[in-house]
């Protein structure tokens, strides 16, 4: 999380849950954030474990019987020497490749990982938490046509519990079959931002993060009003009307 530091005499900073505020009267104001370097979350991503393994990973089938080909880690990942490799499921059943991550219920988490669809048809979900993502339908470039090779995927979701679960839910034809690798899962930081007073106009200047984030303004930190959306670094100017305005930064959700 950051902390709020004052700076010059005349104005208040601090921070809250996920934004930052800030306010000035007409006078130079100044907010430092400290900003969170972000860590991937997700233990043994690329598989490498122990010269490949799914060490921390739950592995799974839903119709609780053994598949023809058993979930296997191979050699020839998009960036790593290893990938997680899923064929044929049967039996009526899907792989599922699950793990707990630790979260912050409300923060805001880049979640990031390689696939790769084969000649065939493949029903995989992606999940996180309450949100699931068909990735079938990404690689779809045409009528009975599916994308060969790897594609990089990358969402920004909210965490609601103490605990999350990243999981993939893969069901492959006889013909196909689907890959992971490089899985990461990083804590967006919160917007790191400071404001000047310039010719009678609030200059809020937001250096990071690279996610989009929402300006808000207000005259009695009860009302707030979106004045302003964009993805960092940006700066927002708004004119000195009233000799007391607070702003706060937030992420977009």
């Amino acid at each position: 999380m950051g902390y709020g530091v004052d700076m010059e005499l005349g104005f208040e900073g601090g921070s809250k849950g996920r934004s930052s505020w800030l306010t000035a009267a007409c006078v130079l104001f100044l907010l430092t954030v400290f900003p969170v370097y972000p860590q991937n979350l997700v233990q043994n991503g690329d598989f490498a474990s122990g010269d490949g393994s799914f060490d921390n990973w739950n592995v799974s089938n839903t119709a609780g019987n053994p598949n023809t080909y058993t979930p296997a880690i191979e050699s020839g990942g998009q960036n790593d020497p290893y990938y997680a490799r899923f064929l044929w499921e049967q039996n009526g059943g899907q792989d599922l490749l699950s793990q707990d991550i630790s979260t912050i219920p409300g923060d805001v988490y880049e979640i990031s990982f390689w696939a790769e669809d084969g000649e065939g048809r493949n029903n995989v979900s992606f999940g996180f938490g309450n949100s699931t993502e068909n990735l079938g339908d990404a690689f779809a470039i045409g009528p009975g046509q599916w994308y060969q090779g790897w594609t990089n995927f990358t969402f920004s979701l909210t965490a609601s519990s103490l605990d999350t679960e990243l999981s993939f839910l893969v069901g492959c034809d006889s013909a196909s079959e689907f890959g992971v690798d490089g899985i990461s899962v990083v804590q967006v930081p919160e917007p790191d931002f400071d404001g000047e007073v310039v010719n009678g106009k609030f200059l809020v200047n937001v250096e990071t993060p690279d996610h989009p984030i929402v300006i808000q303004a207000s005259t009695n930190m009860v009302n707030w009003v979106d004045v302003y959306t964009n993805t960092p670094p940006c700066t927002f100017t708004d004119a000195c009307v009233n000799p007391r305005c607070f702003y706060r930064a937030r992420l977009a959700q």
